[in-house]
């Protein structure tokens, strides 16, 4: 009986593994799908960004440190996920649906605030500017939850990191234990 191959290195785990940047970004990972562990039919692109946890302290000091911080030390790469036909379809429609809540949002606060903005400035507050007030809200939290439908489609969870060496890795989180062991092989570990 096959034992499976040992762990490659820290950080590794049957459901966290870390890729050199390069695989990632060419698509070079195994042809095993990521979330199911069955032969991949299908590359999902997918783009993780990281930023330090420090930078969400500069909240409290200034939103302009805050922002030149944020772009001055977050890490991306772009990169392909190898997916089955089943997993592949989910994520579109989860896109597709994504899409069009955040146009929904969009539309409806391009189209809410400026006419919301008239019967707020009357004297006495007028049921048209809550009742547009609060569709301006449900616009913001339908703009919210396409975000999180967007993170949650796939499962798997990524970020950059850098090793002290200057060397960029992509870690996943939450990926089958057949395409870790899969990329194990791969990487000759």
């Amino acid at each position: 009986m096959d034992s499976p191959p040992p762990l490659p290195y820290p950080g590794w785990s049957e459901d966290t593994v870390t890729v050199p940047v390069n695989y990632f970004e060419e698509g070079r990972l195994p042809a095993v799908c990521v979330v199911t562990g069955a032969p991949a039919t299908a590359n999902l692109r997918r783009r993780y960004t990281t930023t330090p946890g420090w930078v969400g302290c500069l909240f409290f000091v200034s939103w302009f440190a805050l922002l030149i911080a944020w772009v001055a030390t977050r890490q991306s790469a772009t990169g392909y996920l190898p997916a089955c036909n089943a997993v592949a379809v989910r994520v579109q429609r989860r896109h597709a649906a994504m899409v069009r809540l955040a146009a929904l949002g969009g539309v409806a606060w391009i189209a809410i605030i400026p006419v919301s903005v008239i019967p707020a400035l009357s004297r006495v507050a007028n049921p048209l500017g809550l009742a547009l007030g609060g569709a301006g809200l449900i616009a913001l939290i339908c703009s919210g939850v396409a975000s999180i439908m967007e993170a949650a489609a796939l499962g798997v969870q990524g970020r950059v990191v850098e090793d002290g060496f200057g060397a960029r890795w992509v870690q996943l989180r939450g990926v089958h234990p057949a395409f870790s062991r899969a990329l194990a092989v791969r990487l000759g570990r």
